[in-house]
């Protein structure tokens, strides 16, 4: 077998191949039958096996950057030839062979390439500039890449830089303001459940509404995708960029994209980070004897008129008592929220990544540790067998590689092999219920947590549970998912049978499991009690315990096990061909098979999705450009006949600043673009039960009947459909794009799309059929129609050679309407006679508050309230329908829709010699909602707000009122969703912030590095928003969900 040498020169000097950061870089990679060996720049004309061309030269020369740091790993070519050079670390590099009308090709990754003719000159100083169009360049669309001249669609990305200035743990939260047209709402901060709803232009269905997201060509989960092995992130918005996912494209498509090997010279690349994590907002809590005068104030508001007996819950002695704090055995002060929680915690990440670039054989290889916290506090005098600290690991690893089969290049196989490995610990206890009873402790519970002997105290039986004991003593869960992924795939270039012919087939498979461990613990609860006729030798009150609530009891710790396993499949087949005739026109064609098969967890029988889709483009000098786009496919949630759809689209584009006659302005407007693009799109995600167009048979056992026999009968529990088909969104959009002295950019899209086929519950459907609702499938009645616009600018310009500044917003706009949902029309003396037809998806519905009544004259002569009477001091409601009743039937259209009709992004970037700074700011406006149940309300626990609540004395003074008249129980102020309690939760945000500093390249090659880069970055650090309660964060707006959280971090990066 013949062994093929190939050398390679790469410019660099002697010493750099004895250096240690060569170790890496210069092993000898063997693969087959070829061997690449290191040739030094110091080796001899006649060592180097290759033929020289008379009248040739040396060239020398030095590669930097603006700020004159040399440029490591850059590639100087000769154009239109293999003589190719790469500059060392000191930026220099060697070229031998070059003729004086040679000209040299400068290339580098984030740079803009740069061409120089060689002429008389022996040495050069080349000066690249950053290119931070370099991701506009190539865009990655549905199974491919485009260029973004050429694109037809509605496509918008970011790349890994942006991705990588959040210190955010779930990479969904990362996309916040920074793509227009995408919505995403984070939830929850909880470690490990963190969960972000994402739209993609709003909403368009009331079923499921979230886009499909593809990691690197196939349906992968991205909440634990590390941002470092992530290259770049697009968004596909409307039917010409989505139809070639058919079935499952209406709600856009995200496409996530990978690292892959890039560096001529090998990277290894360490980032280790620490920070500190905290709740944004967390409900305010007040001392005892606050929140006894709030309980008298509701006493009295309660009982206007006290008869001779009746009391207040606490007496002036008792006031006093909790004021001076001299007795905190009896009248104690609990601020259980820093008792029972942690203000900071720590959140820890490290990553090491390798780079590499060969002749043969790229690769990419990340592996990440991250660490998150969370915020329940743990008793330390508690010494537990088992643990149940709040946190959440994370193990992430990745392994991308790219080999050349033959030496022509044209046969090529790439693996990916990805892993997540996440272990989710804290107390047994759910932490909706934790939450919920943390919030509900009064701060007056005599002493506490535990009595004198180490038992729960309860703090009396009208409390339900301890939040100490639930964190501290009701055992562990314990919950560690694997994850596993893998895509091999080979594509083989056809150049021989059709030039720009080639193929390409891709197999995944995936699998996930979850375990679940989990430790349960019990324990009694007892109450304290004083004794009357008993004093302590100090002569304070005697404290007896009793035990209550015997339905706990002390139990020692147990175990239980389970597990959930779920499992992937995709099969990829496409033949691409891209090719140019005559240098003006380039035709592209993609046909794609496509077979898939999912068993999620718990689940027997899989989810199979299989179909084609084709994609045939057409430019003329990148001046016209059409496009047709397809999608064949279908989903066996349906039944046999309506399985399979046709989705088609078709879209333009006018590149008019490539016109001829535009050259004369081309000085100024360097880009003029307009882009329409009309199809069809399927959405097959109906809801969470399958095969809706089956009937639900099953046996019965009759009974005893005097006058029947005990037989077995058949009796139909579910009515299927066999109807049933997919929703079908036509989707139009109207772009422009405009671009001014090559650095200010605008982009400006419009789009309209009707919803038609939504699955809907028949509403109209007649009781008297003697058919429960339940048991009847639903139908593909509903209809919605969605608009709105997006607007992106950027402006990206060197101000001297030292200083860059960069910045980009978009603007984006969606407003849904609900055509027809099968609702049942209300009789005319409602107020509104629909609640959904007409109305945005999620709309609010209320009373419409005019204030609070006065005194009790004023509610004598309003209209009557229907059920519990108002109170002075209570939300006086208006009477919409004008029938003299307060009632349902008033009820009215408030605020707007939980998700919101406006966001905005604004990213900012200052780079001044090696000081950068980067702010992200994100707003979310015209958005609405009520805060979830106890929320607000003083029946469940008082809030420093709670403070201004309605008096006679307050409002006549013309104080500030945030309350209505509290009250001990529900009062008629809060039966109701109103304009009091429905608030504005529009906001900005201070999403992320980062400040950098690269060391000089002098200082990095000490310890022989390429780039050391420290930095301190920020997440979620401000918020101004217009909340009438600062107490909760206004995208969560729920008292028993896991808080957001503010992050403050610093790092270093190190490259080799």
């Amino acid at each position: 077998m013949k062994t093929k040498i190939h050398y390679f020169t790469g410019g660099l000097s002697d010493s750099y191949w004895s250096r240690p950061s060569f170790r890496l870089s210069g092993l000898i990679l063997l693969l087959g039958s070829s061997l690449l060996v290191p040739i030094t720049a110091g080796a001899t004309k006649s060592s180097m096996p290759m033929a020289v061309e008379q009248q040739t030269k040396k060239i020398t020369g030095t590669v930097t950057d603006n700020s004159g740091e040399p440029i490591i790993g850059a590639t100087v070519a000769v154009k239109g030839t293999k003589n190719a050079a790469v500059t060392d670390v000191d930026g220099h590099f060697t070229l031998s062979g070059v003729t004086n009308n040679a000209v040299l090709r400068i290339s580098y990754i984030g740079y803009s390439d740069q061409e120089i003719g060689i002429g008389k000159q022996s040495t050069i100083s080349i000066v690249l500039s950053q290119d931070t169009k370099a991701l506009d360049e190539v865009v990655v669309v549905a199974y491919g890449a485009q260029k973004k001249t050429t694109l037809t669609g509605a496509v918008a990305a970011i790349g890994t830089r942006e991705l990588k200035q959040s210190p955010a743990a779930n990479l969904a939260v990362t996309l916040t303001g920074r793509l227009p047209g995408l919505i995403a709402i984070q939830r929850s901060g909880e470690p490990g459940r963190d969960v972000t709803n994402l739209y993609m232009r709003g909403r368009g269905t009331i079923n499921g509404q979230n886009p499909l997201i593809l990691v690197d060509g196939v349906e992968r989960d991205i909440t634990s995708l590390d941002p470092n092995e992530v290259d770049n992130v697009s968004i596909l918005k409307d039917a010409s960029s989505t139809a070639l996912f058919g079935v499952r494209g209406a709600n856009g498509v995200i496409l996530v994209t990978t690292k892959r090997g890039t560096s001529e010279i090998p990277d290894i690349s360490l980032t280790a980070e620490t920070g500190w994590q905290t709740f944004t907002r967390w409900p305010s809590q007040i001392d005892s004897y606050d929140w006894a005068l709030l309980k008298n104030q509701a006493w009295h508001n309660d009982h206007p008129n006290p008869g001779v007996t009746d009391a207040p819950p606490y007496s002036a002695y008792a006031l006093e008592r909790y004021r001076l704090g001299d007795q905190p055995n009896i009248y104690s002060n609990h601020h259980w929220v820093d008792e029972l929680t942690n203000k900071w915690v720590p959140q820890t990440r490290y990553n090491l990544t390798l780079n590499g670039k060969g002749a043969n054989v790229n690769y990419f290889v990340n592996v990440g540790y991250l660490h998150q916290g969370g915020q329940f506090k743990l008793d330390k005098s508690e010494k537990p067998s088992y643990d149940a600290k709040k946190f959440m690991d994370r193990y992430n690893f990745r392994a991308n590689i790219d080999v050349a089969l033959n030496a022509r290049k044209t046969l090529k196989a790439f693996l990916n092999a990805a892993g997540t490995f996440e272990t989710v610990n804290g107390p047994n206890e759910e932490t909706l219920t934790l939450l919920t009873n943390l919030l509900g402790k009064w701060p007056n519970i005599q002493a506490g947590p535990t009595t004198p002997d180490g038992e729960v105290l309860l703090g009396g039986s009208s409390y339900q549970y301890s939040p100490w004991a639930q964190i501290n003593r009701s055992g562990y869960r314990k919950e560690t998912r694997s994850s596993v992924n893998a895509t091999f795939g080979m594509s083989y270039d056809l150049g021989f049978l059709l030039k720009g012919l080639s193929t390409k087939l891709t197999a995944s498979y995936d699998t996930q499991s979850i375990n679940y461990l989990v430790g349960k613990k019990g324990y009694q609860y007892w109450e304290s009690v004083v004794d009357p006729n008993r004093k302590n030798p100090d002569g304070s009150d005697y404290i007896e315990y009793h035990r209550i609530r015997t339905d706990f009891d002390n139990t020692p710790l147990s175990t239980s096990k389970s597990a959930t396993f779920a499992s992937f499949y995709d099969l990829q087949w496409q033949i691409n061909f891209n090719r140019t005739f005559n240098e003006k026109h380039t035709v592209t064609a993609l046909l794609l098979a496509q077979k898939q098969s999912q068993i999620k967890a718990s689940d027997v029988l899989p989810f199979n999705v299989q179909g084609l889709a084709t994609r045939l483009t057409y430019a003329y000098d990148d001046k016209y450009i059409a496009e047709f786009n397809a999608g064949y496919n279908g989903s066996e949630q349906f039944a046999p006949k309506n399985r399979y759809g046709f989705f088609p689209s078709a879209s333009a584009a006018w590149n008019i600043s490539r016109e001829k006659f535009f050259e004369k302005w081309t000085n100024v407007v360097d880009k003029m673009k307009l882009r329409v693009s009309y199809g069809l799109v399927g959405n097959d995600k109906i809801g969470n039960t399958r095969f809706l167009y089956l009937d639900n048979v099953t046996r019965s056992y009759g009974g005893y009947s005097p006058s029947l026999s005990n037989n077995n009968t058949i009796q139909e529990l579910f009515f299927g459909n066999p109807n049933l088909k997919w929703e079908t969104a036509k989707k139009l959009n109207v772009g422009f794009e405009l671009g001014l002295w090559k650095y200010f950019n605008l982009s400006f899209d419009i789009f309209s799309e009707r919803r038609d086929n939504i699955l809907i519950t028949k509403n109209s459907t007649p009781s008297i059929i003697g058919v429960a609702q339940s048991t009847i499938a639903p139908f593909n009645l509903g209809r919605v129609k969605n608009r709105g616009y997006e607007l992106e600018m950027s402006f990206n310009k060197p101000i001297t050679k030292d200083l860059l500044i960069m910045a980009k917003a978009n603007l984006n706009y969606n407003d849904n309407e609900v055509v027809y949902m099968d609702e049942l029309k209300f009789d005319e003396t409602y107020a509104y006679p629909y609640h959904q037809t007409g109305y945005s998806i999620g709309q609010q519905w209320g009373m419409i508050a005019e204030g609070f009544f006065k005194d009790q004259d004023e509610i004598n002569a309003y209209a009557k309230y229907e059920g519990q009477q108002p109170r002075p001091g209570d939300l006086k409601y208006k009477d919409v329908n004008g029938d003299n009743i307060i009632n349902q039937k008033d009820l009215s259209p408030i605020g707007y829709s939980d998700v919101p009709k406006y966001t905005a992004g604004l990213a900012l970037s200052i780079t001044y010699k090696n000081f950068d700074i980067s702010a992200l700011f994100q707003g979310a406006f015209n958005v609405s909602g009520a805060v979830g149940s106890p929320g607000p309300y003083e029946w469940y626990d008082f809030r420093e707000f709670h403070k201004k609540a309605w008096t006679a004395e307050r409002a006549a003074a013309g104080e500030e009122i945030l309350f209505p008249a509290l009250a001990l129980a529900q009062s008629p102020s809060e039966i109701y969703n109103s304009t009091f309690f429905n608030m504005d939760r529009s906001y900005i945000r201070l999403k992320n912030l980062e400040i950098g500093y690269t060391l000089p390249k002098n200082w990095s090659r000490a310890i022989n590095a390429k780039v050391v880069r420290l930095y301190v970055n920020g997440y979620n650090l401000a918020t101004w928003d217009k909340m009438k309660f600062k107490d909760w964060d206004p995208e969560v707006m729920d008292n028993s969900t896991y808080p957001l959280l503010k992050v403050w971090n610093i790092g270093v990066n190190v490259t080799f």
